[in-house]
C-alpha cells in the first residue's frame, strides 16, 4: 500500500506541468527539470541542517535557498511556466553552487559542470549554450584562482568535499545516460512511424486498388442493362418487371459502394481491422443478391449449402470483400445454364468456405500463381472484363485476417477456391 502511494507521488512529481500537446523531447525535457527539482530538495535541506548544525551558518542559508528555490521550480512545473524553471535551475544553483565553492572550497565547481551539462541537454538554443558553457568556464577558472587563504576559516571537512565530487561525477553519468536512451528511444520511435506510414501507404494503395476493382465491374453490369433498357425503349416493349429489377441492382450496388467506401475510409484512418466472431451464412446471404444479376444473366445457379451456425474469427468487411471477388470470379469462368455451389468444412481450429464451379478451369501452373501475381486481363466465358487485380488483393486480405487459401482446378472441369480462417481467438 505504502509502495503505490509511494509510486503515485513520484510519478505525479516527476509528471508536473506534462501535456498530451507537447513533442517527445519537451516532454523529457519536462522531466528532468522535475527530477532533478525531486532530489535537489531533500538534499538541501539535509545538508543546510548539517551545516547550521557544525556553525556554518552562511553555506547553511546557501543549501536551504537553494532548497526553496527547487520547490518554486516545482511549481513553476505545476503552472507550466517550463521556460522561467529552466532559468531558475540553472540561474540559482549556479550561484548557490558558485558561492559556495569560493568561500567554503566544498567542491562546488563539479556542480558547475554538472550545470553546464543540464543546459547542454534543456536547450536547442547555442547562443544560450555557449553563454552557460563560458559562464561555467569562467567560474571554475575563478575559483581554482581563488586563493586559498581567503577562504573562509570554517570551511566543509574533506568527506563533504569527496560526497560532493562523487555526487556531482555520478549525476553527470545519470544525465548522459538519461539523454542517450532518450534519443535512443526517439530513434525507435522515428523509425516505428516511418514502418508504419509506409504501411499504410501500402494499404491506400490496396484500398484503391479494391475500390476500383469492385466498383468497376458492376457498373459495367448497370451499363449493360441500361443498353437492354434502351433497345426496349426503342422496340416499344418496356417491361416494368425489367425496370423494377435494374432499379434494385442499382440499390444493391448503392449499398456495395457504400460498404467499399466506409471499409476504406476506416483503413485509411489507420485503424486496425475488425475482427470478430462473423456468422459465414449472414454474410452469404447479404452476398448472393449483389452478384444476383450476374449469375441471372448466364442463368447460373447459385447453391448455398452453409450451416446457419459457423462462425469464423475474422473481419466481416474483409470477408465480404474475399467472397464477393471470388464467387464473381467463378460466374465469370463458368459456362451458361451451369451452377456454383457455396459449402463449408472445418479441420483443426480452421474453417473454410468453399466455392465450386464447373466452368473452363485452368492449368496447375496458373492456379498456383493465381493469388500472388497481377492476372493478364482475361475475359469470361460471355466476354465479361476483369482488371487482374481482385483474387491478388483477397490474397492480402486473407494473409491480413491470419488465413489460408487453395485452388483446386481441371481445365475443362472447373475449379474450387478454398479459404480458411480461425474459428476462435487466438490466445
Amino acid at each position: 500500500m505504502n509502495k503505490t502511494i509511494f509510486s503515485r507521488l513520484w510519478r505525479m512529481l516527476s509528471h508536473l506541468g506534462v501535456n498530451h500537446q507537447m513533442a517527445y523531447m519537451e516532454v523529457k525535457r519536462v522531466h528532468m527539470v522535475n527530477l532533478i527539482a525531486i532530489i535537489c530538495i531533500p538534499a538541501m535541506f539535509v545538508f543546510a541542517l548539517v551545516n547550521l548544525y557544525e556553525g556554518r551558518y552562511l553555506l547553511s542559508l546557501i543549501n536551504f535557498s537553494n532548497g526553496i528555490s527547487c520547490v518554486f521550480i516545482l511549481f513553476l512545473q505545476y503552472y507550466k511556466k517550463h521556460e522561467f524553471a529552466k532559468f531558475i535551475l540553472l540561474g540559482v544553483n549556479f550561484f548557490f553552487f558558485y558561492f559556495g565553492a569560493l568561500f567554503y572550497g566544498n567542491a562546488g565547481e563539479n556542480f558547475l559542470l554538472c550545470i553546464m551539462i543540464v543546459c547542454m541537454l534543456l536547450y536547442d538554443n547555442r547562443t544560450i549554450q555557449w553563454f552557460m558553457g563560458g559562464l561555467v568556464i569562467a567560474g571554475i577558472v575563478s575559483i581554482k584562482l581563488f586563493p586559498p587563504e581567503l577562504l573562509l576559516t570554517d570551511h566543509v571537512p574533506k568527506s563533504r568535499i569527496l560526497i560532493n565530487t562523487i555526487g556531482s561525477l555520478f549525476f553527470i553519468v545519470v544525465a548522459v545516460h538519461f539523454f542517450k536512451n532518450i534519443i535512443y528511444n526517439n530513434v525507435m520511435q522515428i523509425e516505428e512511424q516511418r514502418q508504419r506510414l509506409q504501411i499504410l501507404n501500402q494499404d491506400k494503395e490496396r484500398i484503391m486498388s479494391i475500390v476500383a476493382h469492385d466498383v468497376r465491374s458492376p457498373f459495367s453490369m448497370l451499363e449493360d442493362m441500361v443498353f437492354l433498357l434502351h433497345q426496349q425503349v426503342i422496340n416499344g416493349s418496356v417491361s416494368e418487371e425489367y425496370i423494377l429489377q435494374l432499379q434494385k441492382q442499382i440499390a444493391k450496388q448503392k449499398e456495395v459502394l457504400d460498404d467499399i467506401l466506409s471499409w476504406s475510409s476506416r483503413s485509411m484512418r489507420g485503424q486496425q481491422k475488425l475482427n470478430a466472431t462473423t456468422q459465414v451464412a449472414e454474410v452469404v446471404d447479404n452476398l448472393i443478391p449483389l452478384i444476383q444479376a450476374s449469375s441471372d444473366s448466364k442463368r447460373i445457379k447459385i447453391i448455398a449449402d452453409v450451416d446457419r451456425y459457423f462462425p469464423l474469427y475474422v473481419d466481416p468487411d474483409h470477408l465480404m470483400i474475399i467472397l464477393r471477388n471470388v464467387l464473381s470470379n467463378a460466374i465469370k469462368f463458368s459456362n451458361s445454364n451451369d451452377f456454383v455451389k457455396i459449402s463449408v468444412s472445418k479441420d483443426m481450429g480452421y474453417g473454410f468456405i468453399h466455392i465450386q464451379d464447373n466452368g473452363i478451369g485452368m492449368e496447375k501452373d496458373q492456379a498456383e500463381y493465381l493469388f500472388h501475381t497481377i492476372q493478364e486481363r482475361s475475359l469470361g466465358t460471355d466476354n465479361e472484363p476483369g482488371a487482374g487485380l481482385g483474387l491478388l488483393l483477397c490474397h492480402e486480405l486473407i494473409k491480413h485476417n491470419n488465413g489460408i487459401v487453395k485452388v483446386e482446378s481441371v481445365p475443362g472441369y472447373g475449379s474450387r477456391f478454398t479459404v480458411g480462417f480461425p474459428m476462435q481467438i487466438d490466445t
